[in-house]
């Protein structure tokens, strides 16, 4: 397969046509001057070796050159290596809430905002580890499957927003058993695994403990995240005509969401993990992290990777010869090749 690193550079070929107008309009020039200087006759008697043939196929030479290089500075890359790199690191699947309470502004500039501020930052930090992404609200699904793949981590981490599940509430639990499914199959059992699980806590489900414990005796470690304040903090929402107000309940009071610290610790307690509370500076994934890295790290099975290789040379190498050719291309006729097969008057 055949590709281009900077194709933008392309663009410069769209000067060829100028070129050639601008080289009809010098000619034009030129033969006026001359026509005006000398007729015709004297001319021939004057230059008569002169080549407009040569002149002409100097331009085009020249153009050509000017074509190559500007195809080997788009480097044009073809082919594929394939190798095969062992890797070491332990498995982990953030489990991050996104239902309308991690919009309260209690960190800025709102939970969830922060959250993937945090997760971006940690990302870069793993070194070889493996990392996947749960969202959940009301229910939950797997937003980034497994990988050492950053970049791509990168990506669907800044694109994650409540609007992507419609049902509200917090499945804490369940977010923490799509999680467990996110690591694979029972291969995967003797591997170093954890769980990151950012939530304000308003679990709307009374079985995330239970859940917690059974995912802790298949040897995986559950750290839990609270964001947010206990005091409590009211939701922001837009309404249809883009102002901000805030969430009230059927007795128009404002809703107030809380921090439920006591349920993210016993589901850190039962997970055999830490229980961290975030707050503006940090939201405490690099004390997890610490902690991770202490972890037995994993071999895994080894990444095939392509790597395309330049051909910048070959339009480079092209260029060279054709410039040499046209350097020895004289401008005035050769009485012993030119004259009858190449370039007549």
């Amino acid at each position: 397969m055949l590709k281009l690193e900077t194709p933008e550079v392309l663009y410069l070929l769209l000067l060829i046509p100028i070129f050639f107008v601008l080289h009809y309009f010098f000619l034009r020039s030129k033969k006026r001057k001359l026509k005006e200087t000398a007729s015709l006759r004297i001319q021939e008697v004057v230059m008569p070796d002169v080549s407009i043939g040569k002149q002409k196929l100097k331009f085009v030479l020249l153009n050509i050159v000017y074509a190559l290089l500007v195809v080997a500075a788009a480097n044009p890359q073809y082919g594929t290596s394939v190798g095969k790199k062992e890797r070491s690191g332990t498995d982990m699947i953030i489990c991050l809430d996104i239902s309308n309470s991690m919009l309260a502004q209690d960190l800025k500039p709102n939970r969830i905002s922060r959250a993937k501020q945090s997760i971006n930052q940690l990302v870069n930090q793993l070194e070889g580890d493996r990392i996947g992404l749960v969202v959940f609200a009301g229910t939950s699904f797997i937003q980034l499957p497994m990988t050492s793949d950053y970049s791509a981590a990168k990506t669907f981490i800044d694109i994650i927003s409540p609007s992507m599940i419609e049902t509200q509430g917090t499945a804490i639990g369940e977010s923490l058993q799509t999680a467990l499914s996110a690591f694979g199959n029972e291969e995967n059992s003797k591997r170093s695994r954890s769980i990151v699980l950012i939530s304000d806590g308003e679990d709307n489900e009374q079985d995330a403990i239970e859940i917690a414990e059974e995912i802790a005796d298949k040897g995986v470690v559950i750290n839990t995240i609270g964001i947010g304040h206990s005091e409590g903090s009211p939701i922001p929402i837009k309404t249809r005509t883009g102002q901000t107000e805030y969430k009230r309940d059927a007795q128009g009071n404002i809703v107030l969401t809380k921090l439920n610290e006591e349920l993210l610790k016993k589901i850190a307690d039962k997970g055999n993990g830490i229980y961290i509370k975030a707050n503006n500076s940090s939201i405490g994934l690099e004390q997890i992290l610490a902690r991770i890295n202490k972890m037995e790290k994993n071999e895994y099975e080894a990444l095939a990777y392509k790597n395309y290789e330049s051909r910048f040379y070959i339009p480079a190498m092209a260029a060279l010869i054709l410039l040499l050719i046209e350097y020895l291309v004289f401008e005035r006729r050769n009485k012993y090749i030119n004259r009858k097969f190449f370039f007549g008057k």
